[in-house]
């Protein structure tokens, strides 16, 4: 696992530093630092994502890698100096096309509603989770036993999911964490309620898509080699 991940954070370190290799040169010394520090929190934040994407649990564990890209582009967008040079200077617009992708990730997993200081919310769901889980781990030996046994949890766990999603707070993390456990009360254990269907999910995974379109565009705009 720590051999991906590092292999991973080495190929989007190694992406983004193309892409702006072209930009770097005759840039000013705070601009130069300004465009390092996006592209070192970029490749963060991605590396995060693709290390949590199934099971989904980008949200509160990307949270932290969120708000370091998240800073490094207010940075560069507040500069006075080096805000047009980095952000409108290239017709690919590097820095602004990648900073675009994952702030609309980051919203079509309702992220917000569930990372940093609203991740209180999640705890009860994550408990109750682990109740449903545990309940059918207990019975594992019994599968006919599941639908008795556990349905008073279960239906805790989905009302509360319901709740949370009705007041704007499922994020990506627990709708596919209750999808997940809604496929195996349903399907692996025939236990008769419908699995979840929840669509921002899908969202979420199109709006990640659009990240490595994002580098591939730059790519194209920007060739490393040959005759320009």
């Amino acid at each position: 696992m720590k051999c991906e991940a590092g292999t991973l954070k080495l190929l989007v370190v190694s992406v983004l530093v193309v892409l702006l290799l072209d930009t770097t040169i005759g840039l000013s010394p705070e601009c130069s630092k300004l465009q390092l520090e996006f592209a070192s929190s970029s490749s963060d934040f991605t590396t995060c994502l693709g290390k949590n994407t199934k099971p989904v649990q980008i949200c509160v564990t990307c949270f932290e890698d969120f708000s370091s890209v998240n800073g490094s582009f207010h940075n560069i967008s507040t500069s006075a100096h080096c805000a047009e040079k980095l952000l409108d200077s290239d017709n690919a617009m590097v820095i602004r096309r990648l900073w675009d992708s994952y702030r609309n990730m980051w919203s079509s997993a309702l992220c917000d509603t569930c990372s940093g200081l609203t991740e209180n919310r999640t705890h009860e769901f994550s408990n109750k989770t682990d109740e449903v889980l545990l309940c059918f781990n207990e019975h594992i030996q019994h599968p006919h036993m599941i639908c008795i046994e556990c349905s008073e949890k279960y239906d805790a766990l989905l009302n509360l999911f319901k709740s949370l999603q009705s007041a704007g707070y499922a994020c990506a993390d627990l709708a596919d964490s209750m999808n997940s456990t809604a496929r195996m009360w349903s399907v692996d254990y025939g236990c008769g309620h419908p699995p979840v269907e929840y669509l921002p999910v899908l969202a979420m995974t199109a709006a990640m898509s659009f990240i490595p379109f994002s580098f591939y565009l730059a790519l194209w705009k920007f060739p490393t080699c040959g005759p320009s």
